[in-house]
């Protein structure tokens, strides 16, 4: 048997009961690089719970996530609050950006209410850029009654109008399911889209976020290469011609010399006789 999407529960929790309340937000965590995680928050309020546990059981064992561990989901326990209502969490992460509309059809399933859901991640030179889309469209949520060829017929065999008893779940789900897409880009931060019971809601967020490292190296090596072309070509100041003064020395009295006295070879005199 096919397992049934993460919203797909969510859908099964909505349909316990005609006046529960069954709240579940979606978040698309975005970092710099590419990277990050979707989570999925649902939050069913007390008459939900009551009714999941009808005849002693529990709301753990109603709901069926045993599997979902071994797909790559982190799934956090039930916690129950005072009111009686009690929350879930349960998230998954990503590497890159491309892995985001897998993770979120995995959690969709075939007819979930979220559609065309995709994040883009776009790198210039200097920038990066992001673009998030999707729609959370609430009345195209369905029973499922009509896709259970097996339960369809164990009803007829029993006489019940099928599509009377599709009907009124239907109309008691879109009362009871509220979901809100949130998805937050580096650079822009969370954009929050609502569908209310039976509506629908789009999504489109973009944002661009700067390379600061690149722009400084940039920077850098334009002065570097700068610094040396004003080395390069800096007027050299040139030494004059000499000419037969340039030439002459001095004598270890301080006396100015030619140059042919200065390198004259030494000849040693001879002393007077006594």
């Amino acid at each position: 048997m096919a397992r049934r999407s993460l919203l797909g529960w969510v859908v099964a929790l909505a349909l316990l009961c005609s006046a529960c309340a069954v709240d579940t937000t979606v978040t698309v965590k975005v970092r710099p690089n590419g990277s990050g995680f979707v989570r999925v928050d649902v939050v069913a309020d007390a008459e939900a719970v009551q009714t999941a546990e009808v005849g002693g059981g529990k709301l753990e064992d109603r709901v069926r996530l045993a599997d979902l561990p071994a797909a790559g989901w982190t799934v956090e326990p039930w916690v129950r609050r005072p009111d009686g209502s009690a929350s879930l969490t349960l998230s998954k992460p990503f590497t890159s950006v491309d892995q985001i509309s897998g993770i979120l059809a995995e959690l969709n399933g075939k007819n979930g209410p979220l559609e065309d859901a995709s994040v883009t991640r776009t790198r210039s030179f200097f920038s990066t850029d992001f673009r998030a889309t999707g729609v959370v469209d609430l009345g195209k949520v369905t029973t499922g009654i009509g896709q259970d060829a097996d339960l369809v017929a164990r009803l007829q065999a029993q006489g019940v109008d099928v599509n009377g008893v599709d009907q009124q779940l239907l109309g008691q789900l879109k009362n009871a399911l509220t979901l809100r897409l949130v998805v937050d880009l580096p650079g822009r931060g969370k954009t929050v889209v609502q569908a209310n019971p039976g509506g629908a809601a789009t999504l489109s967020a973009s944002a661009s976020v700067k390379d600061d490292n690149r722009i400084y190296l940039v920077v850098v090596a334009g002065l570097l290469v700068l610094g040396a072309l004003v080395v390069g070509f800096w007027p050299r100041r040139r030494r004059p011609k000499g000419d037969g003064r340039s030439r002459r020395g001095r004598s270890p009295g301080g006396s100015p010399v030619s140059w042919d006295e200065a390198t004259a070879p030494t000849t040693r005199r001879t002393p007077p006789a006594s």
